[in-house]
């Protein structure tokens, strides 16, 4: 829990340092007795806020007022033809009297018939979107359910709250909104329109109203998954599988790398930062190298600034990408525990019609001889035996056909939606690429203008024109 001085640091405009390390526009408070600290508020600014789950108003800034995803999305936001656009941005903290929590604004534009409305804006927590993705996955077992950033780690617990950490998880909860959106069929799920239209209060009684027999499905075929295995293998999927598997090392191998770069250059900026007031001090002992020592060390330090720069917008597309491989390879999996019912279905039903088989071809069939003890119940008879199997034949026929007509379904599903994914995933991959060699680019390029910058103005000086530079070395093999 924050004290109240540090909510009116964090309130205060004209704070540097909370404008600097917070993502969060405005903190709304809970008294003790559940009294909202926000008064002065009249009925058409009222009309403009929103309420969170627990009660607590919080006010909605404009977008304008914090720069949450890059402009280029805002503007796409703005001229996008889809018949469905979803945003997700500024954040916000709640500070109750149990829990401090965080929301973000949802921001939905419609032209679908479903909606009442043309346009929505609702806030919601992270709880919230792990609420609809699971409703998603019972929902539709066989489809690719895009993956949800994960829950903070033992070290972002610690800062769970400072800018970097709720922008980042900000912008994945984006990338899985409008994944969901762009889905033909996940776009017109029910617990979607819930969840981007429903007031707070309504939102709360959806949730706490759990449809448990969707997810008892869910559970049952992980446990089948788990248990039995697979007779007849699909290839289509298993190559799928395999794909996928090879794509996650390899992303992870990348994603490795990069991580081992990031605190070499974490290192590599220390050291910058020890050279600069070397030089710095050095000219002032030099009166005749002071411009070339003067020159060196504003070099460095803007070298110093770009590598803290590219630091700074490290992006972890790499890891967010391995789960989305591995959110394909659970409905992969979902998918073979539906063949693995069916086939144990196939085979109770082929041990049934033969048990009844040799019911019927053995005639001399008789009651088993009971022990010296007697029983407490009397054995079945060949006759009851045979109606018993009558009536269960037919009705693990049924199931089998049925069970046989979802594995179709969920291939099809399934195929469809590895057909999308691949297209989504080819753009997506080239994109990551291309960012990554523009920000590299960016920087080397700043670095080299200011090495460059610095030598321009030594020559224009003077300085180094006599400078005999000699042959070069060369290096033995």
């Amino acid at each position: 829990m924050m004290t109240s001085s540090e909510t009116s640091e964090m309130e205060n405009p004209g704070d540097e340092k909370g404008a600097e390390d917070s993502a969060i526009l405005e903190v709304s408070s809970m008294a003790v007795g559940g009294i909202v600290k926000q008064e002065n508020r009249d009925v058409d600014y009222l009309s403009n806020c929103s309420t969170s789950i627990e009660g607590s108003v919080v006010a909605s800034p404009s977008i304008d007022s914090f720069s949450t995803l890059p402009d280029q999305e805002i503007s796409d936001f703005q001229i996008d033809s889809r018949d469905l656009q979803v945003k997700v941005d500024n954040p916000q903290k709640h500070l109750e009297t149990l829990e401090t929590y965080i929301t973000f604004r949802i921001t939905t534009r419609t032209t679908r018939l479903e909606f009442e409305e043309g346009e929505y804006v609702v806030r919601r927590r992270y709880n919230d979107f792990i609420w609809l993705r699971q409703k998603l996955v019972d929902t539709y077992p066989t489809h690719i359910i895009p993956p949800m950033p994960g829950k903070h780690t033992l070290l972002a617990q610690l800062d769970r709250y400072s800018k970097e950490f709720i922008i980042a998880r900000m912008k994945l909860l984006h990338i899985f909104l409008n994944r969901v959106v762009n889905h033909p069929i996940l776009s017109c799920d029910k617990n979607l329109h819930i969840f981007l239209t429903t007031k707070p209060s309504e939102f709360l009684v959806h949730r706490k109203n759990r449809g448990n027999v969707l997810g008892k499905v869910t559970d049952s075929l992980q446990n089948i998954a788990s248990t039995y295995t697979m007779k007849q293998r699909h290839l289509e999927f298993e190559q799928i599988r395999d794909y996928c598997t090879a794509l996650g090392e390899k992303l992870s191998a990348i994603d490795k790398i990069n991580h081992r770069i990031h605190k070499e250059r974490q290192d590599y900026l220390l050291e910058l930062h020890q050279l600069h007031p070397i030089f710095t001090l050095w000219a002032t002992s030099e009166p005749e190298l002071t411009p070339i020592l003067l020159a060196i060390a504003k070099a460095v330090e803007a070298n110093a600034m770009a590598h803290q720069k590219l630091l700074e917008n490290v992006p972890n597309d790499e890891r967010e990408y391995v789960s989305y491989i591995e959110a394909v390879k659970n409905a992969l999996s979902r998918r073979d525990s539906m063949q693995i019912e069916y086939e144990i279905t196939v085979d109770v039903l082929a041990k049934r019609r033969l048990e009844k088989d040799q019911l019927v071809g053995n005639t001399s069939y008789t009651i088993p001889a009971q022990g010296w003890g007697g029983s407490l119940w009397k054995a079945e008879s060949r006759d009851e035996k045979l109606e018993r199997l009558g009536q269960a034949i037919p009705r693990l026929a049924k199931q089998a056909e049925i069970l046989q007509d979802r594995v179709e379904c969920a291939n099809e599903n399934l195929r469809s939606d590895f057909q999308r994914w691949n297209v989504e995933k080819q753009q997506d991959l080239k994109n990551m690429l291309i960012t990554m060699a523009d920000r590299h680019i960016r920087h080397y390029q700043q670095c080299m203008n200011a090495w460059e910058e610095i030598l321009t103005g030594l020559k224009l000086d003077g300085i180094g024109s006599d400078v005999n530079v000699g042959p070069p070395v060369k290096i033995p093999v």
